[in-house]
C-alpha cells in the first residue's frame, strides 16, 4: 500500500482535529479571540442592506437591533434596544426579538419608530410586533397565508403599509408569449402584494390588485407626507401577459383607489421615495440598460410625472448608489462603492450636482439617517468593528461611534491598502494587507481570496468574513485579500475583465501571484512559506491555482465551483442565467467553443497536476454533494496531494451557525500549520490580554 493510499484510508469526514510537530500556537488566546469574534454583539445588515437602526422623530431616541451569537448552545440572538441619545447613552433591552439554534438564518427585523414617536414596530417571523415605550404590551399583528416580508409607519401612524409573500390570487388559465429576455420563472408562483393594515388592529383597509407584484431592492414602496398616497415599484402581470417589461413605478391613490403609472420608460425602474415637501419621487433606474453589467441611475422626478432629472449614475469608479434617503426637500444621500470602501455621497436635487459627502479609509458606511440639525447617523464596518452605529454632522464630516455600541477591542494588527501592477501590465490591482502593528515580519503569507468576484470591502476580512483571520495571524502568518480584476470599484473596463475577456482564472490568478511577489518583497516573507485560500469565486481560484501553480504550500478552497461546464448547463435557459453571464460570461456551453473554453479553464479538468494539499468546506445543502464531492474523489485518485473535506451539516453556500465558524476557524488553522510550521507571532501580552 503506497502512502496516498493508507492516508486516505486515514482520511473521514469531519475528522477530530489533529495535533502537530510544528511549535502550538497559544490556543487559549486563539479559541477565545475566535469566539469573541464570532460572539461579538454588532448591528446585522451589511453597508448594502437597510440599516437595522432608526431615530425618534424628536432625534432623542436612537432603537437598534443587535445580534450576538452563543457558541455553546451554537445559538443567534437579536435584542432590540433603545438609547437616550442625551442621557449619557445609556441604553435599555426593549425584547429578546428571535433567538436561532442549530439554523442560524434570522431575518432582519427592520425596527421603525411610530410618527409620533410612542411605539416602535419590527418584522419577525409571526408577523409585525408593536412595542409600546409607555409600558403597554406588545400587540402583534399578523396575516393568515402570508408571510410579511416588509412595512412601512403611515404619516399620521394610524396604518401600516405592509408587503406579503403569497401565492399568486389568480390561475394562470392560457400560456403567454416569451420574449427574447424571459428569464426563465413562473408568472403565477410566489407574488409580492402591498396591503394597507390598520396599525391597532391589524384589521385591512385596502390592497392593491394582485396583478402589481412589487420589486425592490430596498424598499418598494413609499408613502406620501400627506399619506394620501404610496408609491411603489411593481412587475405587472396578469392572465393575459407575461410581465416581463418594467418593473415600473406606480402611484396608488388611497381615496380613490386608482393606480396611476408614474414611470413607464426603459427599465428597470425600482424603489420610489418620496421627497419630504411631496413635489418630487427619487428613484433608482437601469435607463434601458443590463443593470447587472451598468448599475443603476438615481433619478428625481416631478410628482406630475415630468422634469426628470437624472442626479447620479455609476461612472467609471463609482458603482450603484445603495439606499438614497432624503436629508431634506432639496438633498439626497446615498452610498457606493468605490476604491475597496463605501464612501457616502450627498447630490442636490435643484442643480443636479453631486458631491462626496465622507468617506474613511477601508470603511463601507451604510443607510443613512437625519436627526435633528441635519446631523447624520449610520452604519459603519471595518476590519476593527463589523456592525456599528456612527453619527456625524452633516457639514463637518467626523464619524464617531455611539458610546456603548461599538468595540472597545483593539487589535494588535493593522489593515492597510497596497497596490501592485498586473503581470500584463493592463491594470493596477490593489489590496489589503493585514500586518503586525509592531516591526517584526511576519513568518508566512495567506492569500485570501474573497467571493463574488466582488469588491473587496470589510466584510470580506473583519468578524463577518466567511474566513476568520485571526487564526493564522496569531500563527505567524500576514494576511493580504486582493481585489483582482472583475470586481467593482476600478473602472468599468476592470469589472467587466472576466466576462468579456472570458478569462474566468488565468489572469485574476496572475493578479494573485503579482501581490505575492510584492508582499514576499517589500516585507521579506519567505516564498517557501505561502498559503492560499478562498471563498465561492474565490474557491474557484483556489482550486485552480492547486493543480496549476506550485507557489503555495497549502491551499483551502471554501464553496468554490471546480466544474464549469456543468454549472452552465445547469444555468442556461434558466432564472440564473443572466445574473451568471452578468458575473462570469459563461455564455451557450452548447456552442462548441464555449463548451471548450469552459472546460479548459475548470479546476477539475486539470486536476491531474495536484500538487498543493487542499482543505475543502463545503456546505451541505449547498456544493457539498457537487462540486465539493468531485474535486474531492478525483483529487484523491488521480492528484499528487491529498484532498481533505469537511462537509458542514444544514449549511447552504456560508457557513452561518457560530458552533460551526468555530470549528471552520479551528480546522483552517490546523491545516495551515500542517504544512507550514510557523512560530507565533509574540504579542505585547502573550496571554492575550488585550482581549480583556
Amino acid at each position: 500500500m503506497n502512502n496516498k493510499a493508507a492516508w486516505l484510508l486515514a482520511t473521514v469526514f469531519l475528522t477530530p482535529h489533529a495535533s502537530f510537530a510544528s511549535q502550538p500556537i497559544q490556543k487559549a488566546c486563539f479559541e477565545r479571540l475566535a469566539t469573541y469574534a464570532i460572539e461579538r454583539p454588532r448591528i446585522p445588515g451589511s453597508w448594502m442592506e437597510r440599516p437595522q437602526f432608526d431615530l425618534s422623530p424628536d432625534g432623542d431616541q436612537l432603537i437598534y437591533v443587535e445580534r450576538s451569537a452563543n457558541v455553546a448552545d451554537n445559538s443567534l440572538k437579536d435584542g432590540l434596544w433603545i438609547v437616550d441619545l442625551h442621557g449619557g447613552v445609556e441604553r435599555k433591552l426593549i425584547s429578546t426579538l428571535q433567538t436561532s439554534s442549530d439554523a442560524a438564518d434570522l431575518r432582519l427585523p427592520n425596527p421603525l419608530f411610530s410618527p409620533d414617536g410612542t411605539r416602535v414596530a419590527v418584522v419577525g417571523n409571526r408577523g409585525i410586533t408593536i412595542f409600546g415605550l409607555r409600558g403597554e404590551p406588545p400587540n402583534i399583528i399578523g396575516v393568515d397565508d402570508a408571510k410579511i416580508a416588509d412595512f412601512l409607519w403611515s404619516p399620521d401612524g394610524k396604518s401600516l403599509a405592509v408587503l406579503l409573500v403569497t401565492l399568486s390570487s389568480y390561475p394562470l388559465r392560457s400560456g403567454y408569449q416569451a420574449p427574447p429576455d424571459w428569464d426563465g420563472a413562473s408568472r403565477d408562483a410566489v407574488r409580492h402584494r402591498l396591503v394597507i393594515l390598520d396599525s391597532s388592529s391589524g384589521t385591512a383597509i385596502a390592497e392593491a390588485p394582485a396583478s402589481y407584484d412589487l420589486v425592490g431592492i430596498d424598499s418598494a414602496f413609499s408613502w406620501s407626507p400627506d399619506g394620501r398616497k404610496i408609491a411603489f415599484s411593481a412587475q405587472y402581470s396578469s392572465a393575459a401577459t407575461s410581465g416581463t417589461m418594467g418593473p415600473n413605478i406606480y402611484v396608488w391613490d388611497l381615496g380613490t383607489q386608482d393606480i396611476e403609472t408614474y414611470v413607464e420608460h426603459s427599465g428597470p425602474n425600482l424603489d420610489p421615495h418620496w421627497s419630504p415637501d411631496g413635489r418630487r419621487i427619487a428613484y433608482l433606474t437601469a435607463d434601458g440598460r443590463d443593470p447587472l453589467t451598468s448599475g443603476l441611475q438615481l433619478v428625481v422626478q416631478g410628482t406630475n410625472g415630468r422634469d426628470r432629472l437624472i442626479i447620479s449614475k455609476p461612472d467609471e469608479t463609482t458603482g450603484t448608489p445603495y439606499l438614497p434617503n432624503w436629508i431634506d426637500a432639496d438633498h439626497l444621500a446615498y452610498v457606493a462603492m468605490r476604491q475597496m470602501e463605501c464612501p457616502v455621497f450627498e447630490v442636490d436635487v435643484n442643480r443636479g450636482t453631486g458631491t462626496l459627502l465622507g468617506q474613511q479609509p477601508l470603511s463601507c458606511f451604510g443607510g443613512i439617517k437625519v436627526g435633528i440639525r441635519g446631523r447624520l447617523f449610520m452604519t459603519r464596518q471595518n476590519f476593527e468593528n463589523p456592525g456599528e452605529v456612527v453619527s456625524t454632522q452633516r457639514h463637518r464630516w467626523a464619524p464617531a461611534a455611539l458610546a456603548g455600541l461599538s468595540s472597545s477591542l483593539r487589535l494588535p494588527w493593522r489593515a492597510e491598502a497596497v497596490s501592485w501592477q498586473s503581470k500584463d501590465d493592463d491594470y493596477v490591482i490593489h489590496g489589503v494587507l493585514i500586518r503586525p502593528n509592531r516591526q517584526r515580519a511576519a513568518s508566512a503569507l495567506l492569500v485570501s481570496v474573497p467571493g463574488g468576484p466582488a469588491m473587496v470591502t470589510p466584510d470580506s476580512y473583519n468578524d463577518d468574513a466567511p474566513f476568520l483571520p485571526y487564526g493564522p495571524l496569531l500563527s505567524g502568518f500576514s494576511i493580504l485579500v486582493p481585489n483582482t480584476r472583475g470586481r467593482g470599484g476600478y473602472g468599468r473596463d476592470f469589472e467587466a475583465a472576466i466576462r468579456n475577456r472570458k478569462d474566468y482564472v488565468e489572469g485574476p490568478l496572475e493578479d494573485v501571484l503579482g501581490g505575492v511577489d510584492y508582499v514576499t518583497k517589500q516585507f521579506g516573507i519567505p516564498k517557501s512559506r505561502l498559503a492560499l485560500a478562498g471563498f465561492s469565486y474565490g474557491g474557484i481560484l483556489t482550486a485552480y491555482a492547486a493543480s496549476n501553480v506550485h507557489a503555495f504550500r497549502a491551499a483551502m478552497s471554501m464553496e468554490g465551483v471546480v466544474d464549469f461546464y456543468s454549472r452552465a448547463l445547469l444555468e442556461y435557459g434558466g432564472p440564473n442565467q443572466r445574473a451568471a453571464d452578468a458575473n462570469m460570461g459563461y455564455g451557450n456551453p452548447y456552442d462548441i467553443g464555449e463548451r471548450a473554453r469552459l472546460l479548459s479553464q475548470s479546476p477539475l479538468s486539470s486536476i491531474d497536476g495536484l500538487q498543493t494539499p487542499v482543505l475543502l468546506e463545503c456546505g451541505e445543502s449547498s456544493l457539498g454533494p457537487t462540486d465539493c464531492l468531485k474535486f474531492f474523489r478525483t483529487g484523491n485518485s488521480r492528484g499528487s496531494a491529498p484532498v481533505e473535506l469537511a462537509i458542514y451539516p444544514r449549511t447552504g453556500h456560508r457557513i452561518l451557525e457560530p458552533a460551526l465558524r468555530l470549528d471552520s476557524a479551528k480546522r483552517q488553522v490546523e491545516w495551515l500549520r500542517k504544512w507550514i510550521p510557523t512560530s507565533p507571532l509574540d504579542t505585547e501580552d502573550e496571554d492575550c490580554q488585550w482581549l480583556q
